[in-house]
């Protein structure tokens, strides 16, 4: 029955995805394949640069470009570049892995996903370094070319040979795309961020290009460095396989090896392959930067469906429903952006169901609005219990976030307002072990000992303090977006909210947001917490979320002023705890 039930779900959430997001894909891969041309021309004309001949050198760039070998290999291109789309739309995350150790680290690179996604992106790597070689034309074109002095008439047979500029070309690409793929998930280049400002995406494209194209330069220039030293150490390797395999001979009478100091010092080899990484990565990069603009870009959800074969779709459902993690976040960014730009979308949220006379959508969004703010004072409380048992925290707390189900609910929360008392209560029915799991957790403790003793294993074991941190607000996007909605929408009932719908709710709300408060002034006393990573400036790769906990409590502090200034003294008449009054009448004073 669960099974049956699970289908129609997961049959929905698809619908719903490709309904929102489908769109935007196809958008984003048509728009990569065509900013391809620009790339391939930038790329030709530098590959056949010639500044003492400047128009001879454009001419002849210009008339290769129609010519038919170029037409193929772009079309090739445009291949890899779907590929290259699809995988981006593949292993996008709206919430970051961040690996709280060595080990986790490694173990997320040597995933399996992972490691297919690695041999794909080397394989199309390979490719698009056949396409610039063949592309740049002169020595680099073939792998197989005739030897010295056997292709005279007089020969008895011509022999051929291997053409190692070939294959380094080959190699170099298949190194670059693997190490485009390795950083791709160590820096985390698979998360979407979203914007906090909206803006066109042509503008959001033009001031990352710049950027993108500074990137790929610098980027090119470091993975030739590294791939010179690889190929220096182990280049005839690969070398003499091939060789061997083909049946094809060493000519070193022409070109002296590639694995010498005196081989890698060519330097019209060093700008060919730079020139290539700086296409390929260019090339790749376009596609990752608009998928990322369109994936983002803010899409309306109707509070109330015009037609009832729509209500899938409506906002209030949305959020109450499990839909996939990018849905979500596009919908409380919705609600977000309604609450303070569209009156009219916040009557719907006020208004009353007909017939009956009940306030749905505002309940409904509400109600996951507190669902989402208690599950972070939770994880907040639990971190801090781990803290102060054992000066670590245990990865294996299960945080589960508290259902509301009714603003009655939310009444009985408000006048039981500690969640710490429940968890203790939980607490106290997990702390009569048996006889078997004391024995199990001493054995542990020993083990852990032990091992601590061993430098190497600490050294993979060993948590970051700071990555620890960042990990539990790593989904705090969401709750940031559902407390500047909540509160502007609170503020906003305070003269648009005709039926008195969010008067039921305010106590709850205020409650939620002190005892969120209190849980998070808590956590930023605990060490490393207030610790600012370093900012990187000027960077393609997003790190915003590192620094996701401070705009969470700028966020909340903000919330709180934002509900207590439009309401001023009327609050004092709203019901709540001595400690929250006293608390509430700071904020009413601008004491906080």
């Amino acid at each position: 029955m669960a099974t049956a039930v699970s289908r129609p779900c997961a049959g929905r959430s698809r619908d719903i995805l490709w309904r929102v997001l489908g769109w935007r894909i196809v958008a984003s891969i048509v728009w990569s394949v065509l900013f391809l041309p620009i790339c391939t021309t930038v790329f030709i004309i530098f590959s056949r640069i010639d500044l003492f001949h400047p128009i001879q050198w454009l001419s002849d760039s210009f008339s290769d470009l129609y010519s038919s070998y170029v037409i193929f290999y772009f079309l090739l291109l445009s291949v890899v570049i779907i590929i290259i789309s699809i995988f981006n739309v593949e292993f996008y995350a709206v919430v970051p892995s961040i690996p709280c150790s060595r080990l986790a680290l490694i173990g997320k690179i040597i995933h399996p996903q992972q490691l297919m996604h690695s041999f794909i992106h080397a394989a199309m790597g390979m490719v698009m370094a056949w396409c610039a070689a063949v592309i740049t034309q002169g020595q680099y074109s073939f792998l197989v070319v005739p030897c010295t002095g056997t292709n005279s008439f007089g020969s008895p047979a011509a022999q051929t040979c291997l053409n190692e500029y070939h294959l380094f070309f080959l190699l170099t690409g298949a190194f670059m795309g693997y190490s485009y793929s390795l950083l791709y998930f160590v820096n985390n280049m698979n998360y979407l961020p979203f914007p906090i400002i909206q803006q066109y995406k042509f503008l959001r494209f033009r001031r990352s290009l710049l950027l993108l194209v500074k990137h790929s330069c610098v980027e090119s220039l470091f993975l030739v460095r590294n791939f010179c030293i690889l190929y220096y150490f182990l280049g005839y390797i690969p070398k003499a396989w091939i060789s061997t395999a083909m049946n094809l001979h060493i000519d070193e009478q022409v070109h002296r090896p590639l694995d010498t100091v005196s081989g890698l010092l060519n330097l019209s080899l060093l700008y060919h392959v730079w020139l290539c990484g700086v296409f390929l990565l260019t090339t790749w990069y376009v596609s990752w930067i608009l998928f990322k603009i369109y994936a983002t870009e803010a899409h309306v959800f109707p509070v109330q469906p015009p037609f009832a074969e729509g209500s899938d779709e409506c906002l209030p459902k949305v959020l109450n429903s499990n839909p996939p993690p990018i849905i979500k976040y596009l919908a409380l960014q919705d609600l977000m952006l309604l609450s303070q730009y569209s009156p009219s979308r916040r009557q719907e949220v006020f208004s009353l169901s007909q017939p009956g006379g009940h306030p749905h959508n505002w309940t409904a969004i509400s109600r996951e609005c507190l669902n989402l703010l208690n599950g972070m004072t939770q994880k907040l409380i639990l971190y801090q219990e781990a803290a102060a048992t054992n000066g670590r925290v245990s990865s294996s707390y299960p945080v589960e976030p508290k259902k509301l189900n009714s603003p009655d609910q939310q009444m009985t929360e408000f006048s039981n307002p500690s969640p710490s008392t429940s968890i203790s209560a939980e607490g106290k029915t997990m702390r009569q072990p048996s006889v078997i799991y004391s024995w199990i957790q001493n054995k542990r403790e020993q083990i852990k000992n032990f091992l601590s003793k061993r430098v190497l294993i600490m050294y993979f074991f060993s948590k970051h303090p700071e990555a620890s941190i960042q990990a539990v607000f790593s989904d705090a996007q969401m709750h940031i977006w559902a407390l500047e909605g909540l509160s502007h929408l609170v503020a906003a009932s305070f003269t648009e909210d005709r039926f008195g719908v969010v008067q039921t709710t305010l106590p709850a709300i205020l409650n939620t947001l002190l005892t969120l408060q209190e849980a998070v002034d808590k956590y930023f006393k605990l060490p490393h917490a207030s610790s600012k990573p370093p900012r990187i400036s000027g960077s393609l790769v997003d790190t915003s979320y590192k620094t996701l906990r401070f705009a969470f409590r700028a966020s909340l502090k903000t919330a709180i002023y934002r509900i207590t200034t439009t309401f001023g003294e009327h609050l004092n008449a709203v019901q709540a705890s001595a400690e929250h009054q006293k608390r509430l009448q700071q904020f009413l004073e601008f004491k906080e």
